[in-house]
């Protein structure tokens, strides 16, 4: 994929390649160039510097992300910087349209059965929330997946890349840590109407506990100079990659 090697990519972002395997990952998911493709809170836009030219010519993208005008102080900042990275290179990212996507007040990722492939990166543990007591509910990530069904046409793909953890840990845990369980997340995707249409190891990483924070690891390591030289021999975090798919006929 030439996207992948273009002029338009983030040194930084070049970097974290042989971590997170974009070609592999892309072509486990079945992504093709003329597709119309929902990605989901992109952040600072490390997949879209490659699914937008991919997409250019042939093809749709669509970012699903909060709105410059959002009132959350970090979403705002964050949607104005992603906007700021568009206008900067029409040639690449002049086709690129964006939806207002802010959980949990604002879900929607587009009109029923128009898009072939919804795409989400490491942002699951996201869809988790708390409320000031502690309790931990899963509807807002439910609604992710039923929205997700409800926006993708018959046959289409949800794909998923995904902070792992272990299997055995309970959400209200894990979240914490930026993971999920990924029977958790299977379930979730299931409950919705997906079928697992297949898994992959192309992200795992052995090394990785799954029981600290992922921040904590490369390339972030938050936690400074402590213990930096056991994270740094860990590596990034474990991830899961799930394919989901929406069955041709409803219920199968």
């Amino acid at each position: 994929m030439k996207a992948i090697n273009g002029p338009q990519r983030t040194p930084a972002f070049v970097k974290r390649d042989r971590y997170r395997h974009p070609l592999k990952t892309l072509e486990f998911f079945g992504i093709r160039p003329n597709m119309t493709v929902v990605e989901v809170l992109p952040g600072a836009g490390w997949y879209t510097e490659i699914l937008a030219p991919f997409l250019h010519n042939r093809g749709k993208l669509i970012e699903a992300t909060p709105a410059a005008s959002s009132p959350n102080p970090f979403s705002r900042q964050q949607a104005i910087k992603f906007k700021q990275k568009l206008a900067s290179d029409p040639a690449v990212y002049g086709r690129v349209r964006r939806e207002p996507f802010e959980p949990p007040a604002y879900m929607a990722l587009g009109a029923p059965d128009s898009a072939n492939m919804i795409l989400t990166f490491l942002n699951m543990h996201d869809l988790i929330y708390a409320n000031v007591h502690g309790d931990v509910t899963d509807a807002v990530i439910d609604r992710f997946f039923r929205n997700a069904f409800q926006t993708l046409k018959p046959g289409g793909i949800l794909g998923v890349v995904a902070h792992r953890a272990p299997a055995s840990m309970p959400v209200t845990q894990s979240f914490k840590l930026a993971r999920l369980p990924q029977a958790f997340v299977v379930e979730q995707a299931e409950r919705a109407g997906f079928h697992l249409a297949g898994t992959s190891d192309i992200s795992a990483n052995p090394k990785d506990p799954r029981n600290i924070p992922v921040f904590d690891l490369p390339p972030m390591l938050m936690n400074g100079t402590k213990d930096r030289a056991k994270y740094k021999a860990i590596g990034p975090a474990d991830d899961m990659t799930l394919k989901f798919v929406k069955p041709e006929v409803a219920g199968k």
